[in-house]
């Protein structure tokens, strides 16, 4: 699908009724130039082994990594979680802002999050003064 494709998905889908639980792997999404520089892109701004996101049920999540080898998940860059009314088309999504303790850029990119299907989480991630930037990625449930 096109990244357009997805972003229209999106407006389609509703945010979850609660804040999710577990462990959410990415699965990169759109034409394969976009996700090789996507996943490429990551590596140069703090995101090199970025595995996906963990969700506690409460107003935290963290980003997980995970080296080639690796059992273990390394947990960096808290977020603050919240269900909001998106800038993007004023529709409830659950919302991830980085904290100030996170490494540049990512204090100023928001990632909001509607349930795609049981599991799945469609994304969008933007910069905070710039919503109609918004890209898409999806994270699904780790059991």
């Amino acid at each position: 699908m096109s990244l357009f494709a997805y972003k229209k998905q999106y407006l389609s889908l509703n945010a979850p009724t609660v804040i999710p639980t577990g462990n959410f792997q990415i699965q990169w999404l759109g034409p394969k130039w976009f996700q090789w520089t996507s996943k490429t892109g990551l590596q140069y701004l703090h995101f090199r082994n970025w595995w996906g996101k963990s969700f506690r049920g409460n107003e935290t999540a963290t980003n997980l990594f995970l080296k080639s080898g690796d059992k273990t998940f390394q947990e960096k860059y808290t977020m603050v979680v919240s269900l909001e009314n998106s800038p993007i088309d004023g529709q409830t999504s659950l919302f991830l802002r980085y904290t100030n303790e996170a490494p540049f850029p990512w204090p100023y990119v928001v990632d909001e999050f509607r349930v795609l299907s049981d599991g799945n989480l469609l994304g969008m991630s933007y910069p905070k003064f710039a919503p109609s930037l918004a890209l898409p990625f999806l994270i699904q449930k780790q059991e």
